[in-house]
């Protein structure tokens, strides 16, 4: 039910005309309440006109509340209102502004929202957008569902995310387009059709076929196939599930990958991007292939600001050129400008074999001495 207070009702002069104008007030109060009594929203303005032939009242400088479980939830405001047949229409328009009042203080602002009370739908189709403190959130078309608390946008959806806070002199530190989707003010859970495309101001990208995360908690999940670029080693990494904790700044998956190099590839069960450290981990089955080298290990970690590589556990490494096998607990290696990474470091205890090919100009003799074994193996 919508109650509709006219206060200060004052009737022009009468003119010579057929048609009544309209009357005018100095106040306009509109309240609705839920059918268990509880208050659902109000609407005030300073002034208002209200046509009997056409049920229309129009309002200046209106704002009101809505409530949620009898307590205000949302602050709405704008520069005009009509309201059609009665309360069935609001429409609002010019600078409209519907705030969150908890601690999270989103903002869903744009330039004209049509609301439906007895749905408790209102919709923003014109220059929608949802801000926060770290983040702006922009589409083609927004709709509110007030009583469940969902906001559903509509056509293509940009994402812009700064570190710290959120400013217009800054640009973003990450961008992210997806397509249609939902999110669930209440419990923070977010739900967005791909394709998802998020770039950052560190050059890399990511791709994704769909995301799903939760606000709240300051994740997103990004489902596969999702790939990742790394423009330092010019390569891609395809991936499965890849969870972003945008709070932590980290990227991490517990499924299999495959990473294309520019000198070769790299593959394990699971990887994690450490913003904050400077450095990618892959926490298990490590390998790495480039022309003339292999290496496997337990746990492999890169820093690329330093372009150290370290491979733990039992490590081995062959080496083409030399026929050699290296093998030891932990290894170091450098990632060099071209793209290959030189490992061994001073003091690191290692074991090499390196099969010598036998000589085929060698004597019978020496033949005879080597005929247990045609490429025998020192070992140092």
């Amino acid at each position: 039910m919508v109650l509709i207070c006219l206060i200060g009702c004052r009737q022009p002069p009468a003119v010579v005309t057929e048609e009544s104008r309209p009357f005018v007030f100095r106040s306009l109060n509109l309240n609705q309440r839920r059918p268990d009594g509880t208050k659902d929203w109000d609407l005030t303005s300073p002034e208002a006109r209200y046509d009997l032939n056409s049920r229309t009242v129009r309002a200046l400088g209106p704002s009101g509340i809505l409530y949620k479980n009898n307590k205000p939830a949302y602050r709405i405001s704008a520069d005009l209102a009509t309201v059609l047949n009665d309360g069935d229409l609001v429409v609002l328009e010019g600078q409209v502004r519907l705030q969150q009042l908890d601690k999270r203080k989103l903002l869903i602002s744009g330039d004209r929202l049509q609301w439906r009370p007895s749905r408790s739908r209102m919709v923003i189709d014109q220059r929608p957008k949802a801000e926060d403190a770290e983040s702006r959130l922009t589409v083609r078309e927004i709709v509110f569902q007030q009583d469940r608390e969902t906001l559903r946008f509509k056509g293509p959806t940009t994402l812009q995310r700064w570190e710290r806070k959120r400013s217009d002199e800054t640009p973003p530190q990450t961008v992210v387009t997806t397509a249609e989707g939902t999110w669930n003010l209440s419990d923070g859970t977010l739900v967005a059709a791909g394709p998802v495309r998020a770039e950052q101001s560190k050059g890399r990208t990511l791709t994704a076929a769909r995301l799903v995360g939760n606000t709240q908690d300051q994740y997103i999940d990004l489902f596969a196939p999702v790939t990742l670029s790394i423009p330092k080693s010019k390569g891609e990494v395809n991936a499965g599930v890849t969870r972003w904790n945008y709070q932590s700044n980290q990227l991490k998956s517990g499924e299999p990958f495959q990473a294309v190099l520019d000198k070769g590839s790299a593959s394990g069960n699971g990887f994690v991007v450490d913003e904050r450290s400077n450095t990618v981990i892959i926490p298990a089955n490590c390998r790495l292939q480039q022309p003339d080298q292999r290496l496997r290990a337990r746990r492999c970690s890169w820093n690329w600001r330093t372009d150290v590589v370290i491979a733990d556990g039992g490590v081995e490494l062959k080496r083409d050129s030399l026929n050699q096998i290296t093998t030891a607990e932990r290894l170091e290696g450098q990632l060099g400008d071209d793209g290959f990474v030189r490992f061994g470091r001073d003091g690191e205890r290692v074991k090499s074999t390196i099969r010598l090919d036998q000589d085929s100009n060698s004597t019978s003799d020496d033949q005879k001495r080597s005929s247990d074994s045609s490429t025998p193996a020192v070992t140092f």
